[in-house]
């Protein structure tokens, strides 16, 4: 199975990477399935929903809480879209309904995306990111997966310069994380798992020229993807 997922850029705006690895899989799971259906009901078996999240663990009660968790996380985010002049808010899904077996060996799910999220999904004549689900759903490490997305939004590009501040917020790094935290806890799972993805992937901390020499940004580098 090759399942592309592809979506408008402002889905990486909101913050997941203190999400699970399975709720993010699932997630992307079902965005992928959502796309060009526009606001049609969609149903997931047990089977399915596993087989495209590359979900291989098979205790059904962590399967059920996964899903469970995933439904309370979305029920409490909205999308956030910022212009020059406007703003607007809005429910991704309008229904996210499961219901399974009291033995959890079945399960079924009904979601449909909202009228108003349903653009994000469909018109994406530019501005969009785009990968293999199943590359994204092989990366374990939250902060990875995180990096993942925001860098496919540059594949073409080959190189992504972000400030310390921005890139902190996008990850949510922890406040208490030095330098040294950033790049063996951070970093390192980065460049372990994305080397796969991003053909000479590099990272350098770009440093002030002052006293201490701080780092002010990270640059990312890599072979430009050919679109």
């Amino acid at each position: 199975m090759n399942e592309i997922t592809r979506y408008r850029n402002e889905i990486n705006t909101i913050p997941m990477r203190n999400w699970t690895a399975e709720e993010q899989d699932f997630f992307f799971a079902i965005i992928t399935e959502a796309r060009d259906k526009g606001t049609q009901l969609i149903v997931f078996d047990k089977e399915k929903l596993k087989e495209l999240a590359n979900y291989n663990n098979r205790n059904n009660k962590r399967f059920v809480d996964t899903v469970e968790s995933l439904g309370k996380k979305i029920a409490s985010m909205n999308y956030y879209e910022k212009k020059k002049n406007s703003f607007k808010i809005m429910n991704l899904f309008q229904r996210f309904e499961v219901e399974w077996a009291d033995d959890l060996s079945e399960l079924h799910a009904e979601i449909r995306v909202s009228e108003d999220f349903e653009y994000i999904l469909n018109k994406l004549e530019a501005n969009f990111t785009q990968f293999e689900l199943k590359h994204f759903t092989n990366i374990r490490s939250t902060y990875a997966k995180e990096m993942f997305k925001l860098l496919k939004q540059w594949r073409s590009i080959g190189r992504k310069e972000y400030s310390v501040e921005d890139f902190r917020a996008m990850l949510q790094v922890p406040k208490s994380y030095r330098a040294t935290d950033i790049n063996q806890v951070v970093l390192k799972p980065i460049r372990e798992e994305l080397g796969t993805y991003f053909n000479g992937l590099k990272i350098k901390p770009i440093k002030a020229k002052k006293r201490g020499t701080p780092i002010i940004s990270y640059e990312f580098t890599w072979q430009p993807e050919e679109v």
